[in-house]
């Protein structure tokens, strides 16, 4: 199976796979706003779009009624799949063969309140954080391709990284991915876009503007 650790070399001799494969995009983009929280993002004006009705109503989240009324409540999410046939399953998949994402502004329980850090954070997508599991595996299945702490006027801070990892199926996937806390620690903003190694090379200028595109304003 190859590695994360071949992803980063694989880029760098892709450079100009990546240049070519930008320069074919759509220059449109359609802007995606949540005006209680003054942040937005952009995607492709061909892009579909999800909401969180129809994300949280997904088979591959497994909620009881009660769980699904409480994320509607407390949670805003916009999914985007760039595949030509879009469908809301490709949001749980991670080695697709074209860009998908999830932004997410999320309330947090006086429990995460009290147990959010970077850690945390970093941990905010994939459910493990990608920093300490290569640290402890430096040739494993996890590679952390760059990391940059994150800031905006409003006081919303956190960290943006870009990480492989092998997958189920035995590919890689790559994220770039940003989550971020207000200063009171009340609500979390996360911002995901990725899919297979092969995809990322082919449409990495126009994966870096979209997550380069994730503001928050401040009020």
């Amino acid at each position: 199976m190859a590695r994360p650790r071949r992803a980063l070399r694989l880029l760098a001799l892709a450079v100009v796979a990546a240049v070519l494969a930008g320069a074919c995009q759509g220059s449109g983009f359609q802007y995606v706003k949540n005006d209680d929280f003054n942040a937005y993002f952009k995607v492709d004006d061909e892009w579909a779009l999800f909401d969180e009705r129809q994300f949280f109503s997904s088979p591959a989240i497994e909620l009881d009624p009660l769980e699904r009324q409480r994320k509607l409540a407390t949670t805003w999410v916009r999914g985007f799949d760039g595949s030509e046939e879009p469908s809301l399953a490709n949001l749980f998949l991670n080695a697709t063969p074209d860009p998908h994402g999830v932004a997410r502004i999320q309330l947090l329980t006086e429990a995460e309140r009290d147990s959010i850090d970077l850690a945390s954070l970093r941990s905010a997508h994939l459910g493990f954080d990608p920093v300490q599991v290569s640290r402890e595996d430096p040739q494993g299945p996890v590679e952390v391709l760059s990391e940059e702490d994150v800031s905006f006027p409003g006081g919303q801070h956190g960290v943006r990284m870009t990480v492989a990892f092998d997958t189920p199926s035995g590919e890689i996937a790559i994220i770039d991915q940003t989550a971020l806390v207000d200063s009171s620690n009340r609500i979390l903003y996360l911002f995901v876009i990725g899919c297979s190694r092969q995809c990322y090379v082919e449409h990495r200028d126009t994966i870096n503007e979209i997550a380069a595109s994730w503001t928050i304003e401040e009020e």
